[in-house]
């Protein structure tokens, strides 16, 4: 037998194993272009100085704990519409805030409003507009000089 007889019968072993390295390489490739091109959202843009606000947070939510008369979030499917009802005898006027709809899989979708209550010291916002799924709503206020925070989970639907 002669030498290129021998090289013939053994030579597709190794155009296999290059092309399984060749395919190796393409297939991290396209996982690191659909990686990169992929949106990424953050909890918040501005995460850094939130976590340095911290206790301050902590400091907010011990004191919405401290009520005597908790403030009610509460969201009705059926009339699409969230409520947020402050206890009897509380003045609308004394109540300044802001209410935060935090949407956690779409940070585009997040609004802010300001919290206008009405004489019987509630307010209602409408939810037919909003996206289904996940909303975070986050009710901060401020009342005789002491801030509060509250906030609750609701899954439109």
């Amino acid at each position: 037998m002669s030498a290129k007889a021998i090289s013939s019968k053994t030579a597709w072993w190794p155009r296999l194993i290059i092309a399984a390295f060749v395919f190796f390489a393409l297939f991290i490739g396209n996982m690191v272009r659909q990686a990169m091109n992929s949106d990424v959202n953050l909890v918040s843009k501005d995460y850094y100085q939130q976590e340095l606000a911290y206790q301050q947070h902590m400091n907010q939510v011990k004191a919405t704990q401290a009520l005597e008369a908790q403030v009610l979030l509460t969201h009705a499917q059926a009339a699409e519409q969230f409520s947020i009802v402050f206890p009897a005898g509380v003045k609308a006027a004394e109540v300044k805030g802001q209410v935060n709809f935090f949407r956690p899989s779409d940070a585009k979708q997040d609004f802010t409003l300001d919290l206008a209550l009405n004489e019987d010291g509630q307010q209602h916002i409408r939810t037919a507009a909003l996206a289904k799924g996940l909303w975070r709503v986050q009710l901060n206020w401020k009342q005789a000089g002491k801030d509060y925070y509250l906030q609750k989970d609701i899954t439109l639907q």
